[in-house]
């Protein structure tokens, strides 16, 4: 199976995109690892981007699983990022429809070098901290579900949030975006899952009633 956590494993189609509820950074690597192994095992590209300790632990995962890392990182197929700045309009910036875009490049690339898809894995909390709105963050999620959920493109992506970093309601409304999550030691499929498309719009309308007034960032 493509995810498992505690014994519980589930089939993932292409398309999917997961979210990751976790307390614990060190939760992080090990849902992660089980994820990206069987991508690389199906000749798919991956790529895991985080701060430099929860991308040492992952390798850590990938090593107990007897992936070689150093042979995969150098032939192309694994990717392992630490400087947010690559993922952040001008460097500095976080742009859901950017972030969105580099996803597709990535796509578009390893489609070109021969990978049969891609597995795109980052911790969210990392990458906006300070620097993203409950708004950016949820346009990045309706939007990544709307592009790639629904046209069936060839990425498995496994976005993790730190729930106690999150706003209750922004909590709330990101399980609504994703049919899968995975929530401390359990893989949920989501019986409130939403049709993308009508959350923009519900954005939007909510925007538009606040008067294009900035919101406190999420993280």
């Amino acid at each position: 199976m493509d995810l498992s956590v505690e014994g519980k494993s589930e089939r993932i189609p292409p398309g999917s995109h997961i979210c990751q509820l976790y307390s614990k950074v060190v939760e992080i690597p090990s849902v992660t690892a089980r994820l990206l192994r069987v991508g690389l095992s199906l000749n798919e590209k991956c790529l895991f981007a985080a701060a430099p300790a929860q991308v040492q632990e992952l390798r850590e995962e990938l090593e107990k699983l007897q992936v070689d890392v150093d042979e995969l990182v150098t032939s192309g197929q694994l990717v392992l990022c630490e400087e947010r700045e690559t993922f952040l309009a001008n460097g500095k910036r976080f742009d859901p429809y950017f972030l969105l875009s580099s996803h597709q490049t990535f796509i578009a690339q390893a489609l070109r070098e021969g990978w049969q898809a891609v597995r795109i894995s980052i911790d969210m909390t990392w990458l906006a901290k300070d620097i993203a709105t409950p708004e950016q963050i949820l346009k990045y999620e309706a939007a990544s579900d709307a592009v790639f959920t629904f046209q069936n493109a060839p990425i498995i992506a496994l976005m993790h949030y730190d729930h106690s970093k999150l706003l209750p309601s922004l909590v709330v409304e990101m399980l609504k975006l994703h049919p899968i999550s995975v929530v401390g030691k359990y893989i949920k499929r989501n019986p409130y899952y939403l049709n993308s498309e009508q959350y923009m719009l519900k954005i939007l309308r909510i925007n538009k009633d606040k008067g294009g007034q900035s919101s406190t960032p999420a993280m």
